[in-house]
């Protein structure tokens, strides 16, 4: 059967602590522990790149369950917190445009996938900007 598993300490834990502790569940598959985890963070106020990274990664897990409208509303409110995210939303855009395919909505999913790689193409071209900026100084 299955290997037991030590009750995890999640009093007194910062949402920062609690993050990386559902992202160890969605990584090893365990999926609704890491969704009851994200609830969690998003209950208790946490700062606004956390609650973002937050609602995208539930929205993964969401998606691996097959739950999928569940899956579209966390992708939909990290995407209203994309200026919090570290990729502005190009990871949301794309986890969000997949869902829509599953579902087989091609029109919104092409929609997220075009957004995504907007995105994309504007970090490219701000990075390297940067990177000409930054060699022009040293």
């Amino acid at each position: 059967m299955g290997e037991e598993r030590e009750p995890e300490e999640k009093e007194g834990k910062s949402a920062e602590d609690l993050l990386i502790l559902a992202e160890e569940h969605l990584a090893e598959e365990r999926y609704e522990e890491a969704i009851k985890i994200y609830k969690e963070i998003v209950k208790g106020e946490p700062t606004l790149p956390t609650l973002a990274k937050a609602c995208n990664d539930c929205g993964v897990a969401y998606a691996s369950l097959e739950q999928y409208d569940a899956a579209i509303g966390f992708f939909n409110a990290a995407l209203n917190l994309k200026q919090y995210l570290m990729d502005e939303g190009i990871s949301a855009y794309y986890n969000l445009g997949q869902v829509y395919k599953i579902i087989g909505d091609e029109e919104k999913a092409e929609h997220c996938f075009k957004r995504g790689e907007t995105l994309k193409r504007e970090h490219k071209r701000r990075d390297e900007e940067a990177q000409r900026m930054f060699s022009s100084v040293l």
